[in-house]
Protein backbone atom coordinates (compact mmCIF):
# COMPACT_ATOMS: atom_id res chain seq x y z
CA UNK A 1 0.00 0.00 0.00
CA UNK A 2 1.34 3.51 -0.51
CA UNK A 3 2.42 5.56 2.11
CA UNK A 4 1.83 9.36 2.40
CA UNK A 5 5.58 9.80 2.51
CA UNK A 6 6.19 8.12 -0.85
CA UNK A 7 3.43 10.40 -2.12
CA UNK A 8 4.78 13.43 -0.73
CA UNK A 9 8.02 12.66 -2.03
CA UNK A 10 6.88 11.96 -5.37
CA UNK A 11 5.19 14.93 -5.72
CA UNK A 12 7.81 16.85 -4.02
CA UNK A 13 9.89 15.55 -7.25
CA UNK A 14 7.66 16.77 -9.54
CA UNK A 15 7.40 20.47 -8.56
CA UNK A 16 11.20 20.46 -7.88
CA UNK A 17 11.57 19.04 -12.08
CA UNK A 18 8.72 21.79 -12.70
CA UNK A 19 11.02 24.31 -11.30
CA UNK A 20 14.36 23.45 -12.82
CA UNK A 21 12.38 23.34 -16.37
CA UNK A 22 11.15 26.91 -16.09
CA UNK A 23 14.71 28.36 -14.64
CA UNK A 24 16.26 26.42 -17.44
CA UNK A 25 14.14 27.95 -19.84
CA UNK A 26 14.89 31.25 -18.40
CA UNK A 27 18.28 30.78 -18.17
CA UNK A 28 17.92 29.86 -22.15
CA UNK A 29 16.46 33.55 -23.04
CA UNK A 30 18.29 35.60 -20.73
CA UNK A 31 21.86 33.83 -22.61
CA UNK A 32 19.58 34.36 -26.12
CA UNK A 33 19.03 38.09 -25.09
CA UNK A 34 22.49 38.33 -24.02
CA UNK A 35 23.82 36.78 -27.98
CA UNK A 36 20.95 38.57 -29.38
CA UNK A 37 21.98 42.23 -28.13
CA UNK A 38 25.45 42.05 -29.94
CA UNK A 39 23.27 42.14 -33.13
CA UNK A 40 21.89 45.49 -34.63
CA UNK A 41 18.78 44.68 -36.67
CA UNK A 42 16.93 47.51 -36.11
CA UNK A 43 13.44 47.09 -36.13
CA UNK A 44 13.16 43.91 -36.07
CA UNK A 45 16.12 43.22 -33.34
CA UNK A 46 13.26 45.51 -31.26
CA UNK A 47 10.57 42.83 -32.41
CA UNK A 48 12.53 40.09 -31.28
CA UNK A 49 13.47 41.05 -27.51
CA UNK A 50 10.54 42.36 -26.77
CA UNK A 51 9.03 39.13 -27.51
CA UNK A 52 11.89 37.66 -25.32
CA UNK A 53 10.87 39.80 -22.67
CA UNK A 54 7.02 38.54 -22.72
CA UNK A 55 8.10 35.17 -22.51
CA UNK A 56 10.63 36.33 -19.26
CA UNK A 57 7.56 37.87 -17.90
CA UNK A 58 5.38 34.67 -18.47
CA UNK A 59 8.22 32.46 -17.64
CA UNK A 60 8.64 34.68 -14.27
CA UNK A 61 5.31 34.16 -13.39
CA UNK A 62 5.12 30.53 -13.62
CA UNK A 63 8.38 30.26 -10.85
CA UNK A 64 6.37 32.93 -8.70
CA UNK A 65 3.92 30.29 -8.90
CA UNK A 66 5.76 27.13 -8.47
CA UNK A 67 7.40 28.90 -5.21
CA UNK A 68 3.91 29.23 -4.00
CA UNK A 69 3.21 25.64 -4.68
CA UNK A 70 6.24 24.61 -2.82
CA UNK A 71 5.38 26.91 0.12
CA UNK A 72 2.07 24.88 0.07
CA UNK A 73 3.55 21.42 0.13
CA UNK A 74 5.80 22.37 2.91
CA UNK A 75 3.21 22.97 4.77
CA UNK A 76 2.30 19.17 4.87
CA UNK A 77 2.95 16.79 8.05
CA UNK A 78 3.75 13.40 6.37
CA UNK A 79 3.86 11.77 10.24
CA UNK A 80 0.54 12.91 10.88
CA UNK A 81 -2.55 10.46 11.07
CA UNK A 82 -5.79 11.70 9.90
CA UNK A 83 -9.08 9.87 10.61
CA UNK A 84 -11.02 12.78 8.71
CA UNK A 85 -10.03 13.87 4.99
CA UNK A 86 -8.29 17.29 5.27
CA UNK A 87 -5.65 19.14 3.96
CA UNK A 88 -2.12 16.77 3.92
CA UNK A 89 -4.88 13.04 3.75
CA UNK A 90 -3.94 10.31 1.29
CA UNK A 91 -6.71 9.19 0.73
CA UNK A 92 -7.91 5.90 -1.28
CA UNK A 93 -11.20 5.16 -2.56
CA UNK A 94 -12.72 2.88 -4.59
CA UNK A 95 -12.03 5.17 -7.21
CA UNK A 96 -8.56 6.02 -7.06
CA UNK A 97 -5.83 7.54 -4.81
CA UNK A 98 -5.89 11.15 -3.87
CA UNK A 99 -3.42 13.41 -2.01
CA UNK A 100 -4.88 16.82 -0.80
CA UNK A 101 -2.08 18.94 -1.36
CA UNK A 102 -1.75 20.94 -4.19
CA UNK A 103 -3.41 21.05 -7.85
CA UNK A 104 -0.87 19.29 -9.31
CA UNK A 105 -3.41 16.68 -11.40
CA UNK A 106 -2.19 12.97 -12.00
CA UNK A 107 1.53 12.05 -10.83
CA UNK A 108 2.51 8.28 -10.69
CA UNK A 109 3.69 6.81 -7.14
CA UNK A 110 5.51 3.58 -7.45
CA UNK A 111 3.53 2.73 -10.72
CA UNK A 112 0.39 3.63 -8.89
CA UNK A 113 -1.74 6.75 -10.14
CA UNK A 114 -2.42 10.16 -7.44
CA UNK A 115 -4.27 12.66 -8.10
CA UNK A 116 -3.01 15.71 -6.19
CA UNK A 117 -5.80 17.68 -5.73
CA UNK A 118 -6.56 20.53 -2.97
CA UNK A 119 -9.64 20.66 -0.76
CA UNK A 120 -11.42 23.31 -2.86
CA UNK A 121 -12.06 21.43 -6.11
CA UNK A 122 -15.02 19.91 -6.53
CA UNK A 123 -14.28 16.61 -5.46
CA UNK A 124 -12.38 18.00 -2.38
CA UNK A 125 -15.36 19.75 -1.49
CA UNK A 126 -17.08 16.68 -1.42
CA UNK A 127 -14.84 14.50 0.24
CA UNK A 128 -13.37 16.99 2.97
CA UNK A 129 -14.30 16.35 6.21
CA UNK A 130 -15.45 12.30 5.55
CA UNK A 131 -14.03 9.04 6.89
CA UNK A 132 -12.99 5.99 6.23
CA UNK A 133 -16.58 4.17 5.29
CA UNK A 134 -18.07 7.35 4.21
CA UNK A 135 -19.35 7.66 0.68
CA UNK A 136 -20.42 10.53 -1.79
CA UNK A 137 -21.98 10.70 -4.74
CA UNK A 138 -19.46 12.24 -7.89
CA UNK A 139 -20.60 11.10 -10.64
CA UNK A 140 -20.77 7.81 -9.38
CA UNK A 141 -20.53 6.74 -5.42
CA UNK A 142 -17.29 7.32 -4.36
CA UNK A 143 -16.40 5.23 -1.15
CA UNK A 144 -13.41 6.34 1.16
CA UNK A 145 -11.27 3.01 2.06
CA UNK A 146 -8.57 4.70 4.24
CA UNK A 147 -6.75 7.69 4.78
CA UNK A 148 -3.36 8.28 5.43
Amino acid sequence: MLTKKEAFNALKLEIEQKEARIQSAFDDLNSAVTDDSKSTAGDKHETGRAMVHLEQEKLSSQLAQVKLLKEALAQINIEEKHTKIQFGSLVTTNKGVFFFSIGLGKIKVNGEDVFCLTVTTPLGKALFGKKVGDKVMFNSEVKIESID
